[in-house]
């Protein structure tokens, strides 16, 4: 970031501050927390009771993270300070809301009954799947068999660095067009071998493809197979860092040239074995969980004809 872009942000940041200071200085501290008057405030502790954060709610926040979360947390002081006191923020917003009754909006109740569902829904999936599935899934002898069947994903073909000046013929272009930009594409070829015209230059003026243009005409390390097979040939029989002669396809011309080639590479299973695991037990938890889906609608079904659907549909459209 250089000094303009610090200057900016330090100016914004300014600038918003004293917007809120501006916003707030009319407004009493009861009135933020959503309280007319300390009194309420006074009243709504008498009720509820005082925002408070226990050693236990603590440990219930940090068994439902992430074990690598977790640890991290617990590693650094200064982090973990600050989960706490976020924690802490979290309870007084909480009292204040309820000090306000906002649970006994119709809204806020049934968002919150809404949560509480969801919450038990993927608590009932995880403790089937947790059931189902072997802690130790996928094994070794599984995931080298994946690895084996689908070879062909964990090849890295030939790559290989490419350049163009494309110059577009439409589709309903007449024989007289078509020379017109063959002529072009000639021209841009000789003047390109030559050293009259650099490739980057000629690609920025005259080629029809945006992406590439703007980058000097690169198209990135491309997969061999990737190539259009009217332009593997020539393009890969250069030799590097030269430009090919116009190559006409069903689009246009092309003035190539070919950069570095990258070879093949083949990936040794122990270079994927822990991506593979990680994707057939996620296949797998995904599967397990249509299946308690498919299970659930048939044992405890609802219901639905599509007439009462679009009836429904066309009140609530209506409203």
């Amino acid at each position: 970031m250089n000094r303009i872009q610090i200057a900016v942000c330090v100016a914004v940041t300014v600038f918003v501050t004293v917007l809120v200071m501006h916003l707030l200085e009319d407004i009493s501290i009861s009135e933020v927390l959503g309280l007319e008057e300390a009194q309420q405030a006074a009243a709504a502790e008498q009720e509820t009771g005082p925002a408070a954060l226990s050693f236990a709610e603590l440990q219930s926040l940090l068994a439902n993270l992430d074990a690598n979360q977790r640890q991290a947390l617990l590693a650094d002081a200064a982090a973990f300070k600050q989960f706490v006191l976020q924690q802490a923020s979290n309870a007084s917003v909480l009292s204040a809301a309820k000090a306000n009754k906002v649970d006994e909006d119709a809204n806020t109740a049934f968002l919150m009954q809404r949560s509480a569902d969801n919450v038990l829904r993927e608590s009932y999936l995880s403790k089937l799947i947790a059931g189902k599935l072997p802690a130790d899934f996928p094994s070794e002898e599984q995931a080298r068999e994946y690895f084996e069947q689908n070879r062909e994903n964990f090849t890295v073909p030939e790559r290989v660095h490419v350049w163009q000046v494309f110059l577009e013929v439409p589709a309903a272009a007449g024989d007289e067009e078509v020379a017109e930009r063959e002529i072009q594409a000639q021209r841009l070829a000789q003047d390109i071998r030559s050293g009259k015209l650099d490739f980057a230059v000629a690609a920025e003026q005259y080629s029809d493809h945006e992406q590439s243009k703007l980058s000097g005409g690169y198209m990135g390390l491309v997969k061999v197979p990737e190539l259009k097979p009217a332009i593997a040939e020539p393009l890969l029989a250069l030799p590097e860092d030269r430009s090919s002669a116009p190559i006409k396809t069903d689009t246009g011309f092309h003035v190539v040239k070919r950069g570095a080639k990258v070879p093949a590479l083949k990936v040794e299973f122990a270079q994927v074995d822990a991506q593979i695991r990680q994707l057939l037990r996620q296949q797998a938890v995904a599967q397990l969980r249509q299946a308690v889906y498919e299970q659930a609608g048939k044992t405890y079904p609802v219901e639905l004809q599509d007439a009462q659907i679009e009836e429904w549909r066309a009140q609530l459209s209506e409203n």
